[in-house]
């Protein structure tokens, strides 16, 4: 009998639709007809209640549960207007890497959760944190919730750890079936010791205040998930690197927990690379780092400063590009063009390498060694003859253009350590450092010997192998990814233009903070 309007106000004409034919006497009476109409109306449950409904809908789905809840758009109703006004709600993920930063990582666990951020009158962002240790690899629950999460739409995946961690969480993303191309968005918030990703990225190279991510008000992690939630992401190519030693004589090693060099019970190996390459004398550094590696980034630090200097010093058994390279070709084989051989035979008419250099480094960002050196923009002259590219010393380094840059430098005692004097304006040619090459794909065709044993250290992003009678190391694009710039600039180069880029473009983002440049 009665029509109510459907914003919840006065009630409408009272005439019916259709006119009764009965008596008047027989018609209920006005009071009788409203009351009989609340109580056969359905009542709407406060908003409350139906936040907490979608909540435990959501976690009957599929893999869902309390973890996914806050991924729905939420609803709020004013008191005075009545009026329903839509939340939007944005994920961001915290997977920590409890071991990095002297066990830092492990303080964030104790955020309670979940740790909403608002950002703007219609949007929060939902922040949950994750240990990356916790299940085995493949079914780790912080890896299947953002598997889940992906459904609604990209969502920002923030990586608490060093460079290695980086690669780790890349690659437990791509076993949960994330398609790291599309469904995330990469940040980082820096745990390790030397931190080039980060430092690259704008996210900084040092670790933040625990106490002020995980004490009292929690400011310091309300300012950080704003951060990444404002964030524009950019393109970054993500390479394939593939070790292969001889199928008889071959041996890979790598440093264990217990701080040994142990065997690999493979001939050959891919790893992931998103920063750099290198192979030779500060690669063999490293490893002699990580057999003395502390709970402590200063303490590191330290420690890969005397292995240098040891390992560096005159009278030290070196490692030089010539005894392990026997030429570096353009291509997937040791068919495709060559860049330049180590061969001395005369009759081979190809680019030959300039000097006798201690290292070979393969850049995919303009910084490493932890942020001190930028060997590419210094580097004032070219390390083979004939210069097969004229332009080689103007071309400039992309992380997203398809290509890697090669280079080489001398001394491992001095090239990194004078080379940090190219920040004060002095020019890096004077120290040795050389361009070979810019682009992809690359294949290292390494020195083969049938009597003694041919033995070459490298590093990936931080992570070392020593390689016994090798037989070639190639790199190809494996995809490319989104990664969030933050407005930190690197602690090399604090006017660079990806720093002002990242900062022009967080300020410039929309309430949502999900806008992505191409």
């Amino acid at each position: 009998w009665l029509k109510r309007s459907s914003c919840g106000g006065q009630p409408a004409d009272p005439t019916p639709a259709v006119m009764s034919t009965a008596p008047a006497a027989s018609l209920p009476s006005p009071l009788l007809i409203r009351n009989m109409a609340r109580a056969e109306a359905p009542q709407s449950p406060p908003p409350s209640a139906m936040a907490g409904a979608n909540a435990r809908a959501l976690a009957g789905r599929p893999g869902g549960n309390e973890a996914t809840a806050p991924l729905m758009a939420r609803t709020s109703t004013s008191s005075s207007s009545r009026a329903v006004r839509q939340v939007k709600t944005v994920p961001v993920f915290l997977l920590v890497n409890p071991k990095s930063g002297g066990h830092r990582g492990s303080k964030l666990m104790r955020v309670p959760q979940p740790f909403d951020v608002e950002v703007s009158a219609s949007c929060t962002a939902s922040l949950r944190i994750y240990d990356m240790l916790e299940g085995p690899s493949g079914e780790k629950p912080g890896f299947v919730q953002l598997k889940e999460a992906t459904r609604l739409g990209p969502v920002r995946m923030v990586v608490a750890g060093g460079d290695g961690t980086v690669l780790w969480a890349l690659e437990e993303a791509e076993k949960h079936g994330v398609d790291t191309r599309h469904q995330v968005m990469l940040a980082v918030l820096p745990l390790g010791t030397g931190n080039d990703f980060s430092r690259f990225a704008g996210w900084g190279g040092k670790a933040p205040k625990m106490r002020n991510l995980t004490k009292g008000t929690l400011s310091g992690l309300r300012e950080l998930v704003l951060e990444w939630v404002r964030a524009k992401a950019n393109a970054h190519d993500i390479w394939r690197v593939a070790m292969e030693v001889d199928a008889h004589r071959g041996v890979i090693l790598k440093t264990s927990h217990e701080r040994k060099k142990v065997p690999i019970n493979e001939k050959r190996i891919e790893k992931l690379m998103h920063s750099y390459f290198s192979a030779g004398n500060d690669a063999r550094a490293g490893m002699g780092q990580e057999k003395v590696r502390t709970s402590t980034r200063w303490g590191n630090f330290l420690n890969y400063g005397y292995q240098i200097c040891l390992k560096g010093l005159p009278f030290r058994e070196k490692e030089y590009v010539k005894d392990f390279l026997y030429a570096l070709r353009h291509g997937q084989s040791d068919e495709s063009p060559v860049i330049f051989s180590t061969d001395d035979d005369e009759d081979v008419h190809e680019p030959r390498l300039v000097d006798n250099p201690q290292v070979l480094i393969i850049l995919n960002i303009p910084n490493c060694y932890g942020g001190l050196c930028r060997f590419w923009e210094g580097a004032g002259s070219v390390g083979v003859h004939p210069v097969a590219d004229a332009n080689i010393l103007h071309a400039e380094l992309d992380p997203a253009d398809g290509k890697l840059e090669v280079l080489t430098y001398g001394s491992l005692l001095m090239e990194p350590m004078l080379n940090v004097t190219t920040q004060a304006g002095l020019p890096a040619h004077r120290f040795n450092a050389k361009r070979i090459f810019s682009g992809a794909p690359l294949f290292l065709q390494l020195v083969e010997d049938d009597e003694e044993d041919v033995v070459v250290h490298v590093q990936v992003d931080g992570e070392f192998f020593k390689l016994k009678n090798p037989s070639s190391v190639s790199f190809d694009l494996h995809r490319q990814i989104k990664v969030l710039y933050g407005g930190k600039p690197t602690d090399a180069d604090a006017g660079s233009d990806n720093a002002e880029e990242a900062e022009s473009s967080s300020s410039e983002s929309d309430e949502e903070g999900i806008g992505v440049q191409q």
